[in-house]
């Protein structure tokens, strides 16, 4: 390890390897103190804390859906204006990654996940006094900065605590948060709003602060910058809290140098083909959710004034049962991707005799001609010949508006947004563990740039979505939306056959 002496002349440890100096190989593989070593119970414990942080994050996204007529009432605002409540906070979960995500990788993800969730707490506890609509605008924008630690971080931190061959089961898992969240946090809200609206920032403030206590007194270090006191403490050198402080705020001019390549590292993860070719499919996936986590209202809920759109004329009490087809869905396809992630991935090693490949997580996405053979892992999977999670996908979008178009009993729409849900799942799942595996040890980074892409989609395009529905009906608006998606169906199958050709082609340069 390379050496330098501090101001005050102790010893200091300057890198961890010579090519990235957090990089957390240096932790001995079979070191007790590696994060991929410790006890099954403690990676357990740190998961858990990891999950529920992204997923009150995104919980917090749309608990305020089910308050857009009182708040119509309330600030005499226009739906268009009252939905940007949810699109802002989306928009700031987008920004807050290009802050944390070089945080974590520069001083650990203690501190990232410490410092953001505090915070997030402070701005959720002023929201309850919110005087105006404006200034719920500004603190939601800020809201959703601090609070986009858990969603973009969540995947990073897991990959510091498993190695590839286990970590499909712990991610797709954590996958639920960004996922269900959303759909939970508008069950809440509409039982909430039935008492005070502002209850829904009251709830946020209490689970917030407990999550908040867990990440400072519960949570372990999990990143290389922190952990560096156990290399230095085995290699004998000892270092004061002073000079540590000196070391962090006086950097030297490669610690500039440093700083600067960690900072413009996620807009650069963007710009690399590799990454860039499934991004832009990942934040359409996560936009479709918030399209129609505002639209169900829509289409069930009693409207008041009544207009020309056909409803199913629901109460407020029991609108929040049209999430439900959403969040079966979801857990449905979590549990199924749970189960086989790591199971294909080891085959795959097995069968084409490496230690792995990112493009292995694509597997599930794609079925072959015999799925139950496939899934027995007797024939080869890159004989995959259609993608299950981007077909079943927009087949859920059409089943949803057209029978939503017919006025079928209300059951048909909503196993129409399972199926949406159960594929829409599987795409997301597979295309986050492919990031994470394919930009190691930059996966924070590479998570920062896929997290502003699909934050920007997933808070502009809901602001559109009552308009569509309104203008072309729920057939066509779900047709369309099919449409959109089906340039991507072959993607999987590409990047499968193609994918570690593109990675080394475009290999990407932190």
């Amino acid at each position: 390890m390379a050496m330098s002496t501090g101001e005050s002349g102790v010893t200091i440890g300057k890198q961890l390897t010579s090519d990235h100096p957090l990089n957390p190989a240096r932790t001995s593989v079979g070191s007790p103190k590696n994060p991929r070593n410790w006890t099954h119970s403690r990676r357990i414990k740190n998961t858990f804390i990891i999950s529920l942080t992204g997923f009150l994050a995104t919980l917090a996204s749309s608990i305020l859906v089910a308050a857009a007529s009182i708040l119509r009432q309330e600030f005499g605002k226009s739906r268009e204006v009252v939905t940007l409540t949810t699109s802002i906070y989306v928009a700031g979960l987008g920004c807050g990654p290009f802050l944390f995500a070089p945080i974590s990788e520069l001083y650990g993800r203690q501190v990232a996940y410490s410092s953001s969730m505090i915070l997030f707490t402070i701005l959720n506890l002023v929201l309850c006094f919110a005087p105006s609509f404006s200034s719920i605008l500004v603190l939601r924008l800020f809201s959703g900065i601090f609070g986009s630690s858990g969603p973009s971080l969540g995947v990073a931190t897991l990959s510091d605590l498993f190695a590839p061959k286990g970590r499909g089961k712990p991610l797709s898992y954590y996958a639920l948060g960004p996922m269900a969240g959303p759909t939970l946090g508008s069950v809440i809200g509409t039982y909430l709003v039935l008492v005070d609206w502002r209850w829904c920032f009251r709830l946020l403030a209490i689970l917030v602060g407990i999550n908040t206590l867990a990440i400072i007194f519960l949570m372990d270090e999990t990143y290389a910058p922190v952990l560096r006191k156990v290399l230095e403490e085995e290699d004998g050198v000892a270092i004061s809290r002073s000079a540590r402080l000196r070391q962090l705020f006086r950097p030297k001019p490669e610690a500039k140098a440093i700083m600067i390549r960690t900072f413009t590292r996620p807009p650069r993860m963007l710009v690399n083909p590799a990454c860039g070719l499934f991004v832009v499919y990942y934040a359409y996936v996560y936009s479709i959710i918030y399209v129609f986590l505002v639209s169900l209202p829509l289409l069930y809920e009693r409207h008041d004034p009544p207009d020309a759109l056909f409803t199913y004329n629901w109460k407020p009490t029991i609108t929040g049962l049209s999430y439900l087809g959403l969040g079966c869905g979801f857990f449905s396809s979590a549990f199924t991707a749970a189960s086989l992630q790591d199971r294909i991935y080891v085959y795959c090693s097995r069968r084409y005799k490496n230690d792995g490949q990112p493009e292995y997580r694509l597997c599930i996405t794609q079925v072959s001609d015999d799925l139950s053979i496939a899934l027995a892992f007797r024939t080869d999977l890159d004989r995959s010949n259609s993608q299950v999670g981007m077909v079943i996908f927009p087949i859920g979008l059409l089943i949803w508006g057209w029978t939503a178009q017919a006025q079928t009993h209300w059951i048909g729409p909503i196993i129409g947004s399972f199926i949406l849900a159960y594929g829409l799942m599987l795409c997301f799942n597979s295309i986050q563990i492919w990031i994470v595996d394919a930009f190691s040890p930059y996966s924070a980074a590479a998570m920062a740039g896929a997290t502003i892409v699909r934050s920007v989609s997933g808070a502009i395009l809901p602001i559109f979505s009552d308009s569509l529905f309104i203008n072309l009906g729920y057939g066509w608006g779900g047709t369309l939306l099919a449409l959109v998606s089906l340039p991507a169906v072959p993607a999987p199958f590409v990047l499968f056959m193609y994918g570690q050709r593109l990675r080394e082609r475009y290999k990407f340069q932190p």
